[in-house]
């Protein structure tokens, strides 16, 4: 949305409000797009107007939800510089100038720490940072007073022991985000992340669990349930659009709750009940 007079506020009868969650005659990259959350995020761009290029290493889910859409694609692999060239190159002959573009690439290695090797880190920051960086260099100076959005974790926010190199690499992501807002933001550029929780991927749906590790999983959310990825995606696109205009340099948690949950343990200790009583924190 175009500020007429950035110094002066603009009256509330002179704001489109139908137009601040639409994104109408936009031009977007979608990186990772064949399947998963990313084309959730290509699915909700297209239905709110926008135009996509989506981007994926794999060929026939890219293929098959480009006929279905109607939308451009390129197969190329966004972890290496030749990759992210071509997509940029496809990309300028395509739309000329982008509004914005949105990068859901991402890896964990499942290894306890004793088992975790110098090459899984190195291949954990490559995937989850190193093509942050080409995308950044190649693509960000392509938007024109548009949005950038990255995918980082909750894990950033806390470390895991499940996957050693996965939370520095999405926690040096999030700083990879404010060093490109403050590249781009006086151009008009915006760049920002989410930062998922546990949410219902199709990696995450696929492994079998008891009972009993599906209700630890769901306890964790104040929702008391994981997310769904639309909801994730969802988030995305408010972040690409014009009502998120003055939010950048920023990660936004999408995970249910999560964050807010008392984390010393003494409400699950002493349960509502206990926790009320006077003493029991001191």
């Amino acid at each position: 949305m175009n500020i007429p007079n950035p110094a002066q506020p603009v009256q509330a009868r002179e704001i489109e409000h139908h137009r601040l969650f639409s994104l109408e005659g936009k031009n977007y990259v979608v990186v990772g797009a064949g399947s998963g959350l990313g084309e959730h995020v290509a699915r909700t761009i297209i239905a709110l107007g926008g135009s996509v290029l989506g981007i994926d290493i794999n060929d026939e889910p890219l293929t098959a939800l480009a006929e279905e859409l109607g939308m451009a694609y390129l197969v190329a692999d966004a972890t290496t510089e030749q990759g992210v060239e071509i997509v940029g190159k496809q990309a300028g002959e395509r739309f000329g100038k982008l509004d914005g573009f949105v990068d859901v690439v991402g890896q964990m290695h499942h290894k306890d720490m004793s088992e975790y090797s110098l090459l899984a880190w190195e291949q954990d920051f490559k995937t989850n940072l190193g093509h942050a960086f080409l995308t950044g260099r190649v693509l960000a100076p392509m938007v024109d007073q548009g949005a950038i959005v990255y995918v980082s974790s909750l894990i950033a926010a806390r470390g895991g022991r499940m996957a050693p190199g996965y939370a520095p690499a999405k926690a040096a992501l999030e700083a990879w985000v404010k060093q490109l807002a403050q590249e781009h933001g006086p151009r008009g550029v915006r760049v920002n992340a989410v930062a998922p929780g546990l949410f219902l991927s199709p990696r995450m749906s696929s492994r079998q669990r008891s009972d009993s590790d599906e209700q630890i999983l769901r306890s964790k959310p104040l929702l008391g349930r994981l997310g769904q990825p639309f909801e994730i995606a969802a988030a995305i696109v408010f972040l690409l659009s014009p009502a998120a205009g003055y939010i950048t340099g920023s990660t936004l948690p999408v995970e249910g709750g999560a964050l807010t949950r008392e984390p010393s343990g003494v409400d699950e200790l002493y349960g509502l009940e206990g926790a009320s009583r006077v003493g029991d924190y001191s």
